[in-house]
């Protein structure tokens, strides 16, 4: 801050510091008693200058509220378009995730048909060699009986 910015300052300052006033009325008016002491001239530059500070401050100010709006609707706009990416993604691994599904299950089902023609066809040989069993066995119950009765 230049020299020739220090009245400017100050002035500013005791503004500040005694802003508090007084009330006139029991109503709650206020009052601002006289603070500043007008007298002291204040040059052109120095108004300039504590004018530039007071726009370079509020420009800043400016920035980073437009900054931080800028920044929350891009994240918003952002974040839905993932949304909908991710929908459609999830979507398209879902309908590839049944349809494999469906392709294994009727896999499953070919091999289980196979196995059950094969195990069909390994009982037959077992019951075609003992298909005359009963006729055997009845012929060897009458000859041991026969033999018993006599």
């Amino acid at each position: 801050m230049a020299a020739s910015a220090v009245p400017l300052v100050r002035c500013t300052r005791a503004l500040i510091a005694t802003s508090a006033g007084f009330r006139s009325r029991s109503r709650g008016g206020i009052v601002i008693g006289d603070a500043i002491d007008m007298s002291s001239p204040v040059t052109r530059g120095e108004l300039r200058e504590e004018l530039a500070q007071l726009e370079s401050r509020l420009e800043a100010k400016l920035e980073s509220k437009l900054e931080a709006k800028l920044e929350a609707k891009l994240e918003a706009k952002l974040e839905s378009k993932l949304d909908q990416k991710l929908e459609m993604w999830g979507g398209a691994l879902l309908a590839r995730i049944a349809d494999s599904e469906r392709r294994l299950l009727a896999e499953l089902a070919r091999h289980c048909n196979s196995i059950q023609e094969s195990l069909s066809k390994q009982l037959s040989v077992i019951d075609e060699k003992y298909a005359d069993l009963p006729a055997r066995v009845t012929r060897l119950e009458a000859k041991a009986f026969a033999r018993r009765r006599r």
